[in-house]
Parts: structure tokens; sequence; C-alpha cells
């Protein structure tokens, strides 16, 4: 008797030592879970939705501040970038006829350069002349193509979603920079021909998508236009150096295509200097915010996970 209660005795003694050890866990991973939260949270700032400049993360891409062009292209791989975490599927048809003239181009060059290694240089004279004049042709139909097809599309996709029925967005950015200031708020156009969407979606509606808008009526035939501030702004801010600019054209059909519920245009500018710290390192967080309020003020429904429809 005297050892059954010595052993009961030690096996409550064990039992108690590990509730109070699962105890100590517990309040270890509540103490830590109480930090991880924040973590999290500025971790999440990184997308650029929430958040500020303040708890952004640093930049992780630096750029020559004196080279406009390659700041234009850190910006333009953001918009990118943003745009297809939004379940955008790019279009493959800009990058299809760089890659498809680009390499014949090439191939011409090549193939008559090899061409003339074999042979003697008066005997290669037709297939050098044939090989270069391709070459120069192609090189200006690729220049042709990129001024007054492309002209300066930075993103051209769409993605559908289920709400009831089967509803396609259109989404395409076109971007420039110029020495201009930047306006003080973004010119937003709706078509005329709008239609109320199905009741999940984001009314159209200029004056229920931006609470801070009040859109005068206009006449049936024109156009309805409203400067929608994405940003509240104190006040005008000093020119930050060369403008960013983007217009931006969001349209959504549905019965494939042959209905249009929603359309508007967007036309909006930043300093580069709001993007570009004096380090050369681009905001990427400050980038995805202004660019998050310019598609909503476009009307822009957010993508919900389980209401996109893959392509």
């Amino acid at each position: 008797m005297a050892r059954r209660a010595a052993g009961k005795s030690a096996t409550m003694t064990t039992t108690t030592t590990a509730t109070s050890t699962t105890s100590t866990t517990v309040v270890a991973q509540t103490t830590s879970g109480e930090v991880d939260p924040a973590q999290t949270s500025v971790k999440g700032t990184t997308d650029g939705v929430n958040g500020s400049l303040v708890t952004d993360p640093l930049p992780v891409v630096y750029v020559n501040k004196a080279n406009i062009g390659e700041i234009k292209g850190a910006l333009d791989d953001i918009v990118k970038k943003h745009l297809s975490a939004q379940s955008f599927t790019p279009s493959l048809l800009h990058p299809t006829v760089h890659l498809s003239l680009g390499y014949t181009s090439v191939a011409f060059a090549l193939g008559s350069a090899g061409y003339a290694f074999k042979l003697s240089f008066e005997e290669s004279k037709p297939v050098l002349w044939v090989g270069v004049i391709g070459y120069f042709v192609l090189q200006a139909l690729l220049w042709a193509w990129k001024r007054w097809v492309e002209q300066g599309e930075v993103y051209s996709g769409k993605r559908r979603r289920v709400v009831k029925r089967i509803e396609t967005d259109i989404v395409h950015v076109t971007s420039s920079t110029s020495l201009d200031p930047p306006p003080l708020t973004p010119q937003i156009t709706f078509s005329p021909h709008t239609r109320p969407s199905s009741p999940s979606s984001t009314p159209s509606s200029p004056t229920q998508l931006s609470p801070s808008t009040t859109a005068k009526p206009l006449d049936p035939p024109g156009p309805l236009t409203a400067k929608l501030p994405s940003h509240p702004r104190p006040g005008p801010k000093p020119h930050t150096g060369p403008t960013y600019s983007l217009h931006l054209t969001l349209s959504t059909t549905s019965n494939n295509g042959k209905s249009l519920i929603h359309k508007s245009r967007v036309v909006a500018g930043r300093g580069i200097g709001e993007f570009v710290d004096v380090h050369g390192g681009v905001e990427e967080g400050e980038v995805v915010r202004w660019l998050s309020g310019l598609l909503v003020d476009a009307g822009l429904v957010g993508a919900e996970e389980e209401g996109v429809k893959e392509e």
C-alpha cells in the first residue's frame, strides 16, 4: 500500500510538472503570438495596400536618379507586378511581336554572316545584301510597332469573375514621363453607356465610387467626367522633379464581351521624387498604394478568391 501511494504521488507530481510545462509553453506561444501579429502587419505593408511610407521596408531596387528611363522602367515593373497580383492575366501580344521580329532579324544577320564566312566576299554579296536589308527592315517594323501600336503600353490583361454571371475585367495601362508638374487630382472619365452592374459588384456610379466626390449631372450625349482624388491631399505639394503619369483604361463586360457593364479611363501623375528616395531606392509600397487608389476610383472590383475564374 505504501508503494502504491508513493507511485501514485510520483505520477501526480509528474502530471503536475507536465501541466506546468504545458502552461509555460502556452504562455510562451501567447507571448510570441503577441509579437508575431505586429511583425506580420509590418511585413504585410510590403504589398503597399495598407501601411505608410514610415512602416514600409527598405527599398530593394535602386536606380540611377539621373536616368529617367531607368526610373520609369522600375516603376513600370511595380505596376505590372501589382496588376498581376489582382488575378489579371497579361496579354502576350506585344512580347510575342518583340521576340519574333527581334530574333528573326538576328537570324538574318547571323545567317548571312555565316554564309559569307565560308565563301569569298564577292560570292556572298547577294546573301549579305539580303541579310543586311532584312535586318534593318525587321528592326524598323519593331520600332514602328512600339511607336504606333504599343504606344508606351505597360500592361494589358483581363480576368474573369463569377458574380451570378461571368464578368470580364479588361485593363490597359500606359505610362509616360514629362518635365511638367503633376496634376493635383486624377481625371477620371466614365463611359455614358455604363450600366448598373450586378448587386455584388462595386457600383459604377461616380458618386458612390468616391465619397468625397460630388459629380454634377451633364447632358446625356456627353461623357461623364469627374476629377476624383485617389488620396486626400491637404494642399498642393511642391514639384518633386519629373512627373510619372499613368493612363489607365478599365472596362467590365459580360456575355462574352457583348454587354458593357462599366468603362472608365483614369489619367493621373505623381512626381518621381515621391517614389524614389535620395539614395535612388524605389519605394514600392508608395507606388502600390497610389495605383490601388486609382483602381478603386476607376471602379475596379476587388479580386475575391472564390469569385475569380481562371482563364
